[in-house]
């Protein structure tokens, strides 16, 4: 879950990261100028979320891989 209203999911792969929304209606009707804000406001703070979650995401690939017994290609080589 990403955000109170769980509208929005961070999806990550080999190509990087990305915001998908998990239905195609976001917004209930509106009748009045608070209920628009309001709702757009909660939409910023679960898309804020995300954000957050792609950061958090893209710090955790610059650090690498997690245990140090992972193989690197500079195994095979044999210092002379």
């Amino acid at each position: 879950m990403t955000g109170i209203l769980d509208k929005f999911h961070v999806e990550h792969g080999v190509h990087g990261f990305r915001v998908v929304s998990r239905s195609l209606q976001l917004t209930s009707f509106c009748t009045t100028e608070a209920e628009v804000d309001e709702t757009v406001e909660m939409l910023k703070d679960d898309l804020d979320a995300c954000a957050r979650e792609m950061k958090r995401l893209l710090d955790v690939n610059r650090r690498g891989a997690l245990f140090e017994g992972w193989p690197s290609a500079r195994d095979d080589i044999v210092d002379a």
